[in-house]
């Protein structure tokens, strides 16, 4: 997984806590603490394992097949059954045909940005991007993503960073004006790679005795102070307090090993497959079996421009069909997968037609996204697209009713009003309604 949509924030910092604009981890723990969250409105904890797949996944080629259009609308594939009798997705995806019944697939997201990056915002956050141009690596939110909402809203108390996302910054992922205690907590490693470590929980090998002694000493040093100057005294002590919950974290045992994929038999790391996205699923099961309340998956690069059969069916489905059907078998054997909301979104949809290049452009006037766990009414299809799945027919959703189904089944009110700087009200979704078929 290359790094195009990381930030590429300098780490020089002692205590580095992934990429929060150039903060350490314990001025992010101090930021968090300054901010607390606000009251969560479900009567049980619900994490979320949220899975982008950047591009654009092709609708038609996946989730809702269209058998009987011309050959240059329904494409290569072949719709087959599922284990929910009358619901069908492509040939391509057997492994996902398996597990249906664990799924809700809604075939009628629609929205009207064609852009990547503005879809990547409206889809993120449930707010359609302003001016501006949103394909650079920056964090360009203007307004806050999912994460960063459970960031600032779930009741968050664990030790664990309350939104990580892995394997790099996800365009769009950012806290906007919710401010950097909101932000992710980014990995920047691929867990698919064999050397791969999380940085950030570990002390450096030429800092971790005695360079790490001496900045204790020195804190030690500069606390002696506060006899001296109650005002420098409540700076220190309350510096101290977030050092030494940052340095907690990092010699963790139970951070270490929530972060150690290694530990993992082989026998697991397989079955999910040793692909980018199968090591990020089993690293998100991890995350949230050890308490994290959201992580973010980048899954890419879906823009089949060009050869679009031959991309889904070599380089991108396999993957995705593999570590899906894992993911929600490993949830559901750990007891996870009730109190877990998974979710298979992306950008936009593909157009109707394929091109002279093979491929399919960018459309955002329909396509699929799933969700499973958290107790959802699964194993339905909800919405409809015409004959070509070029528009929606029955049950239109849009990203803002797609964010507060998740905020709500997170138990965050979706109309919950947060301020900005200047103590400007702004809900967190504007005008969005649940999908209540899944809840």
């Amino acid at each position: 997984m290359g790094s195009a949509y990381c930030d590429g924030m300098d780490r020089r910092a002692f205590l580095r806590a992934g990429t929060i604009g150039g903060l350490g981890l314990a001025n992010l723990l101090q930021l968090q603490a300054a901010n607390p969250a606000a009251t969560n409105t479900g009567d049980k904890d619900i994490n979320c394992i949220f899975i982008f797949v950047l591009g654009g996944m092709p609708h038609q080629d996946m989730w809702d097949l269209k058998p009987d259009a011309p050959p240059e609308i329904r494409g290569d594939f072949q719709p087959i059954s599922t284990s929910v009798p009358g619901i069908q997705v492509s040939d391509v995806m057997p492994g996902i045909a398996k597990v249906t019944d664990k799924l809700a697939i809604l075939r009628s997201l629609t929205h009207t940005d064609s852009d990547h990056g503005r879809g990547f915002h409206i889809m993120m956050t449930g707010v359609k991007a302003g001016a501006g141009d949103f394909n650079g690596n920056q964090n360009n939110n203007q307004h806050p993503c999912i994460g960063s909402m459970v960031a600032k809203l779930g009741r968050n108390q664990g030790s664990l960073p309350p939104y990580i996302s892995v394997p790099n910054f996800l365009n769009s992922g950012g806290p906007a004006f919710l401010g950097a205690s909101c932000a992710p907590f980014v990995i920047e490693s691929d867990p698919a790679e064999p050397e791969f470590e999380v940085r950030d929980v570990s002390l450096p090998a030429d800092m971790a005795l005695s360079r790490g002694q001496r900045r204790q000493a020195a804190l030690s040093a500069i606390n002696q102070i506060e006899q001296q100057a109650e005002k420098l005294a409540g700076n220190v002590r309350s510096f101290d307090t977030f050092y030494q919950k940052a340095a907690s974290l990092m010699t963790s045992r139970e951070a270490k090993e929530a972060f150690d994929i290694h530990r993992e038999p082989d026998s697991l790391r397989e079955k999910y497959g040793m692909t980018s996205m199968g090591q990020c699923c089993l690293l998100a099961r991890r995350l949230v079996e050890a308490g994290c309340r959201f992580v973010s998956i980048e899954n890419g690069h879906w823009d089949t421009h060009r050869r679009n059969t031959w991309s889904l069916k070599e380089l991108l489905v396999p993957s995705f069909d593999q570590a899906i059907p894992t993911l929600l078998g490993d949830l559901d054997d750990r007891g996870l997968l009730d109190s877990t909301l998974v979710v298979i979104t992306t950008e936009f949809g593909r157009t109707p037609r394929i091109n002279k290049l093979l491929g399919r452009d960018h459309w955002p006037q329909a396509f699929s996204v799933a969700l499973a766990g958290a107790d959802l009414k699964v194993g339905q299809v909800i919405g409809a697209t015409d004959k070509h799945a070029a528009y929606v027919t029955d049950r239109p959703i849009t990203p803002e009713d797609f964010t507060a189904t998740i905020l709500t089944k997170l138990g965050i009110d979706p109309h919950t009003l947060v301020y900005t700087p200047l103590e400007r009200p702004i809900p967190l979704v504007m005008d969005g309604k649940a999908v209540s078929e899944v809840l």
